[in-house]
């Protein structure tokens, strides 16, 4: 198993709903041999049709495998983080790109922790969608010191989930030179 993979199975950010709520399916996925395969895949009711799946995958194993692997999604086959990115650049060693993923992945642990001991067990929704959800229903409800207490390191510890997918996960498009040449910033 070369590097790259290592770091991919460490991680699984990407499939488990940390890092994105669903997968849009693209012109050359086929939507029928996925649900076949097992994801849920949906297809929107709008002028233009979307098919998709919700995120954390259910392909996702245990050991971060994708058991559709040879059939995953034009945008799971093509999607590389910026860790993996800095990684294979050189930017970053492969050692410290798996203790920021290591990190990463606790963060999002204790998110998912502080979900639970709110009372919000349903692992099968993505980290971000979970976290809105708590946040209305103990802003519409009644809640004692305790929840509040719980809610507040629940915000910061998702805000920090965020700020690490912003600065390290999350590609940033590149601007060309020529569009950006003679703008006074």
């Amino acid at each position: 198993m070369n590097p790259s993979e290592k770091l991919c199975l460490a991680c699984g950010l990407c499939c488990d709903g940390t890092l994105f709520d669903l997968v849009k399916l693209e012109g050359g996925d086929d939507a029928a041999k996925l649900k076949a395969l097992g994801l849920p895949v949906t297809v929107s009711r709008g002028k233009t049709p979307i098919a998709r799946f919700p995120q954390p995958c259910s392909a996702l194993c245990e050991d971060r495998t994708c058991r559709v692997y040879a059939d995953r999604p034009w945008q799971c086959r093509v999607f590389e983080c910026g860790v993996l990115k800095n990684a294979k650049a050189g930017r970053v060693t492969f050692a410290a790109a798996l203790r920021l993923v290591q990190k990463s992945r606790r963060l999002a642990d204790k998110v998912r922790r502080l979900l639970r001991e709110l009372g919000d067990t349903e692992e099968h929704r993505a980290l971000g969608e979970r976290f809105h959800r708590m946040s209305d229903r103990l802003e519409f409800g009644k809640t004692d010191a305790d929840a509040n207490a719980k809610f507040a390191d629940l915000s910061l510890a998702m805000h920090h989930l965020k700020l690490q997918a912003l600065n390290k996960f999350y590609t940033k498009t590149e601007v060309k030179e020529s569009a950006s040449a003679g703008r006074a910033d």
